[in-house]
């Protein structure tokens, strides 16, 4: 009997309880949002669509492809392709794929990236009839310029340094070596003008007493013998 009327009791107490609530919320303003009319602003640590982000200020891609979230993604489903330089001797990206049909977006992806390139965006639509259209590449992963700023003000994330200029190209440096060895060799070339110059001054003044000896050699030949007087003794 006592059971019953205990039984009785606490049902009406949790009746009264769900009428309390509904009463409160009888006469607030309704939170229902007319979607897809009106999409909701969502915070910042939503874990939505995954992307990559660029430098806000200058435009330029933040991976640096050192693969860090595709070794910590769980489900696998990041694949990375890179290629060593051979200006730099650093790895640079080719290549990005994500399957957001394997991902169940953990987020893990985005704690490891040391750029902060890659992140969860607010993007919730990503329903498809065909299962290949999940897997997105490089260029529909990237955001643009603009972008990618609204999310580092959203998630309140510091703006990247920006990368060290790139160094000048082998073939670059390869054809500036002969172009300096050129300039080099012509130096002595110029110098030498003067020097081939000298002689033909100098030989000037080395002909004139060659001239003067010739034209003493001439007027003593052409002086007359004279004969040495006979005294008149020597006759008798």
């Amino acid at each position: 009997m006592f059971d019953i009327i205990g039984r009785a009791v606490g049902g009406l107490y949790q009746v009264v309880r769900g009428l309390t609530t509904v009463g409160k919320h009888t006469f607030r303003p309704p939170i229902t949002k007319e979607y897809p009319d009106l999409m909701p602003d969502l915070p910042g640590a939503f874990r939505g669509r995954l992307a990559l982000t660029v430098n806000p200020e200058t435009g330029e891609h933040l991976c640096i492809s050192c693969r860090q979230c595709e070794r910590v993604c769980p489900d696998k489903c990041i694949e990375i392709t890179a290629q060593k330089s051979t200006d730099t001797n650093k790895l640079e990206l080719i290549d990005f794929k994500i399957d957001h049909g394997l991902c169940m977006f953990c987020g893990l992806c985005t704690e490891v990236c040391p750029t902060l390139c890659i992140i969860n965006t607010n993007d919730f639509e990503m329903a498809d009839y065909n299962r290949g259209n999940l897997i997105y590449d490089l260029k529909r992963l990237t955001l643009t310029q603009e972008e990618s700023g609204y999310y580092f003000d959203k998630k309140n994330m510091p703006l990247p340094k920006p990368k060290p200029a790139k160094a000048a190209p082998a073939a670059a440096a390869a054809a500036a070596k002969p172009a300096a060895a050129t300039a080099v060799a012509e130096k002595p070339v110029a110098s030498e003008k003067p020097a081939a110059a000298k002689p033909e001054v100098a030989e000037k003044p080395a002909a004139k007493p060659v001239e003067a000896k010739s034209a003493e050699v001439k007027t003593e030949e052409a002086k007359p013998e004279v004969k040495p007087e006979t005294k008149p003794e020597e006759t008798k």
